[in-house]
């Protein structure tokens, strides 16, 4: 029950304004106890998908389940995602927490900065139809190599024969695409040895010196595809020189030396802004209007387009508190507790040298607006919790100097004492169990 409860905590964000999930709060007890019990004797089955089509730019056919369904698969998740996620390597970044696009472009443009001459051509691919295309069969042996409960495969089971293929809208159909593909990124890395291999959902770039090892590796990959999952790539593949024509790729067109943003992307920021002036909004509701699309270019060399937009600099746009979020805890507040270090930031503070901002999760009773969040019995709900830590400790800035957080790294943080008196200490970072 604690799990369904955090389940449909998670599953209402950003959306408890909207009337299916005001009903279903209503009365979440009883409708948790009934789901409860229908997965308990397995009378549980996945109801009926809506579908709608979405332009993105290409048509997609998206599949939404009731929300009751949703709150299942947030369910499954809070249970089987720390068990699949070190499964997975690093190099694929698609719905996987602490990675994304802008990890991945970080992690190719560093790559193409460092080695120019070891990632002069590009192989990049991608599958073809790929979510519909996902075999029932394949998926569930895939599923199994991990999974051995026969209650969860039996509910694993059920919801990969709801629908054909790997329906897009489902919240666990992006675990299920990385699973499938994960053996795929083991293979190239381990067995083949692939140096520079990224792969975002089906979307496959692979750098090298030769254009005749990448000739190789995509007759490996289009075999391991056609043979073990069943699914074929796109004929647009290409093999081509980095300089020639850049990288296009999560979004960006990406060179040796500079990144821009897709000409897509580009085109839809300045259609838009063009559409808001004619309305006769300022530039400050303009900014605010285009927020998100700004927040992309951020990421990229796009100086001159945001100048010929006569927007502000992205200086003026970015949030104070930089990119990490979460409520505040004092560093003494987290001492000698184990953290799920997620990321951090150093930064020029105004009031005197370094300020290094710390974002982690602590596993901690939840809140919500009424206050601290508890069961039917009574018993506190319990959940990782994310929150940030600002401190100006040099030790710790050092101890962090060249870190990559690619993913969340379990963690504590302690004093150590300086000489013996033990009136000065520094902090510093240990593994949790020291």
């Amino acid at each position: 029950m604690e799990n369904l409860l955090l389940a449909a905590y998670n599953a209402s964000k950003g959306k408890r304004k909207r009337d299916e999930v005001i009903k279903f709060e209503a009365n979440l007890a009883d409708n948790l106890r009934q789901l409860q019990e229908e997965l308990q004797t397995r009378t549980y089955t996945t109801s009926q998908y809506s579908v709608f089509i979405k332009y993105e730019p290409k048509r997609r056919e998206i599949y939404k389940l009731p929300y009751r369904d949703r709150v299942v698969q947030w369910a499954i998740m809070q249970v089987l995602e720390p068990i699949w996620t070190p499964t997975f390597t690093a190099d694929t970044y698609a719905c996987i927490k602490g990675r994304g696009i802008h990890s991945l472009l970080q992690k190719i443009r560093k790559d193409l900065r460092e080695d120019p001459a070891g990632t002069r051509y590009c192989l990049k691919l991608d599958v073809r139809k790929f979510y519909p295309s996902i075999d029932h069969d394949t998926l569930k042996m895939v599923v199994r190599k991990k999974i051995k409960d026969p209650d969860v495969l039996w509910l694993l089971d059920d919801i990969i024969d709801s629908a054909e293929g790997v329906p897009i809208g489902n919240y666990i159909s992006q675990f299920f695409a990385n699973l499938y593909l994960s053996e795929l990124d083991h293979q190239i890395k381990e067995f083949i040895g692939v140096r520079y291999y990224y792969r975002y959902a089906d979307d496959i770039v692979v750098l090298s010196d030769s254009k005749q090892y990448l000739s190789g590796v995509l007759v490996f990959i289009n075999d391991y595809l056609n043979n073990e999952r069943l699914l074929d790539i796109k004929r647009n593949y290409q093999i081509f020189p980095v300089d020639v024509r850049g990288i296009d790729f999560v979004g960006y067109v990406i060179y040796h030396t500079h990144c821009l943003a897709r000409k897509r992307n580009k085109k839809g920021l300045c259609r838009e802004v063009a559409m808001l002036r004619k309305k006769g909004l300022t530039n400050e509701e303009i900014r605010l209007r285009v927020a998100s699309r700004l927040g992309f270019m951020v990421h990229c060399d796009s100086k001159h387009l945001i100048n010929i937009l006569g927007m502000k600099k992205f200086s003026d746009i970015k949030p104070k508190q930089g990119k990490l979020t979460g409520s505040k805890y004092h560093i003494d507040d987290i001492l000698n507790r184990e953290i799920h270090l997620t990321a951090f930031e150093i930064s020029q503070s105004k009031y005197d040298g370094d300020m290094l901002t710390l974002q982690y999760e602590i596993y901690e009773q939840m809140e919500d607006e009424q206050g601290k969040v508890i069961d039917d019995d009574g018993q506190p709900v319990m959940a990782w919790i994310k929150h940030i830590t600002f401190t100006g400790s040099k030790a710790l800035m050092r101890q962090l100097d060249g870190v990559e957080l690619t993913e969340p790294v379990a963690a504590k943080i302690i004093k150590q004492p300086i000489g013996t008196d033990g009136r000065r200490c520094f902090y510093s970072i240990v593994d949790p169990d020291q």
